[in-house]
């Protein structure tokens, strides 16, 4: 029987003609191809007034964009521990110092009310995640952003699609960081973005983006170099390439199906988990949400015989996340208590997602898991 993998890239013909089209260009660097695709994201998440820059990993958006708050030695960034540690690293690339708090229990998102408590005046900015693209408690983080002047970067590397009251992340806001890595909703098999409100700050990140230099974005959308230039600032190698962009293209122009048939798996795991008393299913009927992963709760310790019961019907899954503060490089950090975090890390399971899924192998992850509580 074939395995059933917790993540698998929906990759077409058409994906693979881009990639061919792109290479024919013969322009394989930052390129017209990225500008496209950055367009694509704009008018995806119909942006007025906010502008995207993209870049080659979703860690690259978010020390851009930390960088482009002028964040550095002596102050603190707010975050989760329950996250994947890239929010973490690029916190640390920074220089700042990294606090982390607790997660409430409905939509795993940042608790506010404890963030508020870590606040001090070295706190310059918080960095929210909607887990699993279910959105956090967004207001609340904006309300205490706007009491205390932190900056908000919204780590939306779960959420491209997902909307709240009618209108995509991404679409308003202070600045929002998504991700297009191999196991996103759509990938550019490696890359991100950063969206913002003003021109100035994409002048800045474009600076951020490659090494300092001042005029080269520009001639390089075009397929072309800027040779009289200047070197204005730090900066990184953490532009997007052509060959990669045209791949995020290919990718972008099926997002609503992609959402679609994922949001349906989801709600056909919902309706069949629901009434399993030792499982908690995500508290959402999926309708506004682009779902990247599909995690359930496991209680009662049973979440390893589980995990060893589908691994024999060669069904594979996830753990998302083992918490940074439990990490070594991260165990010093200032940080409220954990109460739901340390629950939730020993019960959270991902079960298998992919778009386009065949039904199959959704019927077999469904009769993996309720075969295990019928027993």
């Amino acid at each position: 029987m074939e395995k059933i993998p917790v993540f698998q890239p929906f990759v077409d013909e058409d994906t693979k003609n881009h990639v061919t089209e792109a290479l024919d260009v013969g322009w394989l660097g930052m390129g017209a191809y990225t500008k496209e695709f950055e367009d694509k994201i704009s008018e995806f998440l119909g942006l007025k007034n906010r502008f995207v820059v993209s870049t080659n990993t979703g860690t690259s958006a978010l020390h851009i964009a930390l960088k482009s708050c002028n964040l550095g030695p002596g102050d603190e960034v707010i975050t989760p521990s329950f996250n994947y540690v890239a929010d973490h690293q690029a916190i640390r690339m920074t220089g700042a110092d990294v606090v982390m708090c607790d997660i409430c229990e409905d939509n795993l998102g940042i608790d506010c009310k404890k963030a508020e408590k870590l606040i001090t005046e070295k706190t310059k900015a918080i960095i929210p995640l909607h887990f699993a693209g279910i959105p956090c408690n967004r207001k609340e983080v904006f309300d205490l952003a706007k009491k205390y002047n932190l900056r908000v970067i919204e780590d939306a590397m779960h959420a491209f699609g997902s909307t709240i009251n009618g209108e995509k992340i991404g679409n308003s806001g202070d600045i929002t960081c998504f991700s297009f890595d191999p196991v996103k909703i759509i990938t550019s098999i490696d890359g991100g973005c950063v969206i913002v409100n003003t021109k100035k700050e994409v002048e800045k990140l474009h600076r951020l983006r490659l090494l300092g230099v001042d005029k080269d974005t520009t001639e390089r959308y075009k397929n072309k170099r800027a040779w009289d230039y200047d070197v204005l600032n730090e900066g990184y190698r953490y532009h997007l390439t052509n060959i990669m962009a045209s791949i995020g293209i290919s990718q972008i122009k099926k997002i609503d199906e992609f959402i679609t048939s994922r949001q349906k798996v989801c709600q056909k795991y919902n309706k069949s988990f629901k009434n399993i008393p030792e499982l908690k299913i995500p508290q959402t009927d999926f309708s506004n949400i682009s779902p990247f992963i599909y995690s359930i709760r496991v209680l009662n310790g049973k979440r390893e015989d589980l995990i060893k019961h589908l691994q024999n019907l060669d069904i594979e899954v996830g753990i998302h996340f083992i918490p940074v503060h439990k990490h070594s490089f991260f165990k010093n950090c200032k940080k409220s208590d954990m109460v739901v975090t340390d629950k939730v890390v020993k019960e959270i399971m991902t079960l298998p997602l992919h778009s386009n899924m065949n039904k199959e192998s959704v019927q077999r992850v469904i009769h993996g898991i309720t075969s295990f509580f019928n027993n």
